[in-house]
């Protein structure tokens, strides 16, 4: 027969204590771990919640691409005074080019096929040949197969 002492000792050792112990542990590794990035954010962005910290970056991701946008904007407008600015220059020689070449036109007048095709306005602009509009639309029929029946 067994004396109540001895029914208590396993009660003694029960590893409930170092259970405990291990699964703090283990969900402080875990949750520091996953943790690391939102860590980081309260460095930068102060102990908020991670709603607050993601609205301030999209507002600062808005602002970037505002600022890089505007650069972008600027760059292409410095390019086309550039462009601009190399086409004002180039003016006077195109004119000249272009009074030899209508000289040259009156000179020897011959239509090659593609003026023919596309006829010139006394302007200079070529206007598109004239397209046949699209027949007029069908009332919709049954075919022979087919009956409402």
């Amino acid at each position: 027969m067994k004396k109540p002492d001895m029914l208590l000792t396993d009660i003694e050792r029960s590893i409930f204590a170092k259970a405990l112990v291990i699964s703090i542990i283990a969900h402080a590794a875990l949750l520091g771990g996953t943790s690391f990035s939102l860590f980081a954010d309260w460095g930068k962005y102060g102990v908020h919640s991670p709603s607050y910290i993601n609205a301030q970056k999209s507002k600062e991701n808005k602002e970037a691409e505002a600022e890089r946008r505007k650069a972008a904007a600027e760059e292409k407008a410095a390019e086309e005074a550039k462009k601009a600015e190399a086409e004002k220059a180039a003016a006077p020689a195109k004119d000249a080019a272009k009074d030899a070449k209508a000289a040259a036109t009156n000179a020897a007048p011959s239509a090659t096929p593609a003026t023919a095709a596309t006829p010139a306005a006394e302007d200079g602009k070529v206007t598109p040949p004239e397209v046949e509009p699209l027949p007029p639309k069908k009332e919709f029929q049954l075919g022979d197969d087919l009956s409402l029946d």
